[in-house]
């Protein structure tokens, strides 16, 4: 008697997804609504234009009816996932006066941490953003004074640092951080606030829920969350009595840290070459009205206009051939294949 394997349940939304092959690229000059600062800086970069899967993301994230849903992009490694949450969310924040951190990005490891920080550099400063990281590559001291902005004191007057706290600002609007690293700024650094984010996204979602990093996730969306609550505690009284769990589901229209002023719940953006299908682990998230958006392909993809070439020669000449192949690039960042993130700039996958 053959025994059938339990398959995992599909979550409903999960049965129809928006398939990203059916966009097609889109030159720069075409993409509807992109600033023109945000353009400018992506033409220095190289880019002449949006991948199938940043045009979709773009789709349904800016225009009527701009982040209505929390995204899940399932697409494989190479397809340019990064610029596709990037772009959007930058653009989004572009319109902001006040300097707060409104986006958070967390990401597994350190590596992938600082490539992500890298494409968000590449093109917030056209609109006046700023951009931490927070993985642990420097001392938390060093960190903290990159990523909180402390009063002027005048001269000649003793401070006690107990009584300026509340004095304390984010220098930067969106903030790249590992998990670990994020939970010692929770805990530890005074002034650091998720009272005003806006933006939550999770990389590599599928090893972020497979293990706990210090339960890190619960408390983000808790520290996000009690804010809300604080506002509204009798409607949450009655949600909770009423509705039970649907509670969590962020539909105020007051933004968190200014009073009275609208502005949409906590968006949420979920990327996986592997995006799983448990629901239970998908629970942890509290989204929103999810919209799944796939290819559908393998994990891992060539991009279409990535060119090889080989060079045939004697075993003994390859290490020479490999250190004039080196020269010639000269600073031209290379990738080493076995570390390949997906991540590498998208102009030069191209080639």
């Amino acid at each position: 008697m053959e025994v059938k394997k339990r398959s995992t349940p599909i979550l409903p939304w999960m049965r129809s997804p928006v398939d990203v092959n059916q966009f097609e690229a889109c030159a720069l000059n075409l993409v509807p609504c992109l600033d023109p600062r945000l353009e400018v800086a992506l033409d220095k970069m190289g880019f002449s234009s949006l991948f199938p899967v940043q045009v979709a993301v773009w789709q349904e994230t800016i225009g009527p009816g701009a982040f209505e849903r929390d995204l899940c992009i399932n697409s494989p490694t190479g397809s340019g996932k990064t610029l596709a949450y990037a772009l959007p969310i930058v653009q989004k924040l572009s319109t902001r006066s006040v300097k707060c951190l409104r986006a958070l990005v967390v990401l597994p490891t350190r590596d992938l941490a600082m490539q992500v920080k890298e494409v968000f550099a590449a093109i917030a400063p056209a609109v006046g953003l700023s951009v931490g990281l927070a993985v642990g590559q420097s001392s938390i001291a060093d960190e903290i004074s990159e990523l909180i902005k402390r009063p002027k004191l005048e001269a000649g007057i003793c401070y006690d640092p107990e009584d300026v706290t509340c004095e304390l600002q984010s220098s930067v609007d969106i903030l790249v951080a590992t998990p670990g690293r994020l939970m010692d700024h929770i805990n530890s650094t005074k002034g650091f606030t998720l009272e005003h984010l806006c933006y939550l996204v999770v990389d590599e979602t599928d090893r972020l829920l497979r293990e706990a990093y210090q339960s890190w996730l619960p408390t983000v969306l808790q520290f996000t969350q009690s804010n809300e609550e604080s506002l509204f505690p009798l409607a949450n009284s009655f949600l909770s009595s009423t509705f039970g769990s649907l509670k969590t589901i962020r539909r105020c229209g007051v933004e968190r840290g200014f009073k009275g002023k609208p502005h949409p719940r906590l968006v949420k953006m979920v990327l996986s070459a592997t995006l799983t299908q448990d629901p239970s682990k998908l629970a942890q998230l509290n989204l929103h009205h999810p919209l799944l958006m796939t290819t559908g392909k393998r994990r891992y993809q060539l991009p279409e206009k990535l060119e090889s070439y080989k060079l045939i020669c004697e075993s003994n000449l390859r290490p020479l051939y490999l250190v004039a192949l080196l020269q010639e690039l000269g600073e031209e960042k290379c990738i080493k294949i076995k570390e390949y993130s997906g991540l590498q700039h998208q102009s030069r996958r191209r080639r």
